[in-house]
């Protein structure tokens, strides 16, 4: 059931999420047995940015709640043919948002996994075994005096409710009494339709939603493209991944993020919990980690979320989101010569032989704009020394300067203050993910903050556990299940795993309400395995970390000298 108080936003469909392998950690010598740690440290999956990535904000500052949604666009294309419809319950305001801020968000959320390595039984204070063997993981919206339907008055077209600017964007609300009267305006208009768009959107129509159409405004390149913000009424997110669907492609990522002051949780998709048993501890997780999560999905139905981070807001960094240094009222009457200079000692760019670096993505998009290259000549080298190229310099784009400061507060200042606002404001941070295919986008999810549920850490550390007298090589998991590797040091391949640990529903308040719990057949199949990679070990093996089953047989067999031993760890 929708609520009126609620917005679908349709990012663009981009690439399926791709899976990189983690950095490898170099050998280390095993020292004599005795608890020696040789620790691979931290091993970080890749920072993925592909797939739809959208950052909720609930804002309840004022007398009323607002949600904000933030989305990171990605495309790759001629400019002109860059056109997105977003369908809204009510006419938002539409707002710039930041790319420093999702790049901050998705490098500190982003799972992280530590993988150590011990010894254990009689070493001999010789080489051993190595340490470190696992591996870390087109829309013309200028005012038509044709009768093409675009002002507001004219019945025979949709009605225009609002329209405008946001950065290299322009904007136009619509709706109309039929969809047709959308499509006809979206085909003048010269959008691109697809056959399969107009039932889709007119399911939106007949639920009260209208229509966000954005383009790049005349002159603007795919370069300036930066996330978008919409801003409405009401406290309850959605995706309305019903539109996207069309262009997606299979096991296609989402993240959602929520900044508030309480964990978020689909409201109306279950939320399912990962076997870590499932994951390729000895490669690294990252290897399996992408398909693992759709396995666990697919158990789940094929329409889930899982958490993988919910704590403080507080490991965001705001470094490259704003500065006061960046003060637009700096440049307004700047000097051509010493313009770069100016931005280097604001802290917004740096040129060293020839190559510069910029504190923000846009600065190099408004130089490109006020102060560009001369034909043939690179723009790094240009801005470097402006001296040099003093007499090849386009004067008229340089004219235009004084708008460098509007649109450096617009793209830059603006959106990175806000930013700060929302990270100020919020105590909260959730990340949530999944993979989806286009058959399976039949239902948007709708999302709600969770009370009272737990912290999830995006830091998970697993041990390898190498016995020198001769026994299997095992994995303590954090969870504290133990899984024994294959004669060859693999992950074993077992059938009756499942990828899901748990698959449960998380209301708003009390605790998860579990619809499946697979604990028991993972602790059996685990246990069944970690018995079977026992036979015949050698005479200090300690097999203890790998079941309490496997243990009392192994008791059963060799008797009571077993306890003249002292077990590392007790289970």
């Amino acid at each position: 059931m929708l609520i009126r108080n609620s917005i679908k936003l349709l990012a663009p469909a981009l690439l399926a999420a791709v899976v990189v392998p983690l950095v490898v950690a170099a050998p280390t010598t095993a020292e004599a047995c005795g608890g020696t740690f040789c620790d691979a440290g931290p091993q970080v999956m890749p920072v993925d940015q592909t797939g739809e990535s959208i950052i909720f904000w609930i804002d309840e500052t004022g007398s009323e709640p607002y949600t904000e949604a933030h989305i990171q666009i990605q495309y790759e294309g001629d400019a002109e043919r860059f056109a997105w419809i977003i369908p809204v319950l009510e006419v938002p305001e539409v707002l710039v948002g930041s790319q420093a801020l999702f790049d901050n968000v998705l490098q500190a959320t982003v799972p992280t996994f530590t993988i150590n390595t011990t010894s254990i039984g009689d070493c001999g204070g010789s080489t051993g075994l190595a340490c470190a063997t696992a591996e870390s993981s087109e829309i013309d919206f200028a005012d038509d005096g044709g009768g093409t339907g675009l002002t507001g008055g004219d019945t025979d077209g949709p009605e225009i409710l609002d329209r405008g600017f946001a950065g290299a964007f322009e904007y136009v609300v619509l709706t109309g009494d039929n969809i047709a009267e959308i499509t006809d305006w979206l085909d003048q208009a010269g959008y691109a339709q697809d056959p399969d768009a107009p039932p889709i959107l007119e399911e939106y129509l007949q639920e009260g939603f209208v229509f966000v159409a954005v383009k790049l405004a005349s002159g603007a390149g795919v370069d300036e493209i930066h996330p978008l913000g919409i801003r409405y009424p009401g406290v309850e997110p959605c995706i309305p991944i019903r539109l996207t669907r069309i262009a997606a492609v299979d096991d296609m990522a989402i993240r959602a993020f929520f900044l508030g002051n309480e964990r978020a949780a689909p409201q109306n998709w279950p939320h399912v919990e990962i076997n870590h048993s499932r994951f390729d501890w000895v490669n690294g997780p990252s290897t399996t980690y992408n398909e693992v999560v759709s396995l666990a999905i697919d158990e789940a139905g094929g329409r889930a979320f899982i958490t993988e981070y919910a704590g403080t807001d507080a490991i965001v960094s705001t470094s490259g989101v704003f500065d006061p240094q960046w003060d637009p009222a700096a440049f307004e009457n700047a000097e051509l010569l010493t313009f770069i200079d100016l931005l280097v000692s604001r802290g917004l760019m740096s040129c060293t032989d020839g190559e510069c670096t910029f504190a923000h993505p846009q600065l190099e998009v408004l130089l490109n704009i006020y102060l560009p290259a001369p034909s043939g000549v690179n723009a790094h080298e240009f801005w470097s020394c402006l001296e040099c190229f003093q007499d090849q310099i386009d004067l008229t784009a340089w004219d235009a300067q004084p708008g460098f400061a509007a649109d450096f507060q617009t793209r830059i200042v603006g959106p990175g203050q806000h930013a700060l606002d929302m990270l100020d404001d919020a105590t909260q941070l959730t990340r949530l993910f999944t993979l989806i295919s286009p058959h399976e986008m039949i239902e948007d999810p709708l999302f709600h903050p969770a009370g009272g549920v737990p912290t999830v850490d995006n830091n998970i550390s697993a041990t390898r556990v190498n016995d020198c007298d001769g026994g299997p090589s095992y994995f303590e998991l954090p969870d504290g299940r133990t899984v024994a590797l294959t004669n060859g040091g693999t992950m074993p391949e077992l059938d009756d795993n499942p990828a899901a640990l748990r698959i449960e529903r998380v209301p708003m308040m009390g605790p998860p309400q579990v619809e499946l719990d697979n604990a028991a057949t993972i602790d059996a199949t685990l246990s069944a395995w970690n018995d079977s990679q026992l036979t015949g070990p050698g005479p200090g093996c300690s097999i203890e970390r790998l079941g309490l089953q496997g243990l009392f047989g192994l008791l059963g067999i060799f008797g009571i000298a077993w306890f003249n031993r002292r077990p590392k760890s007790v289970l």
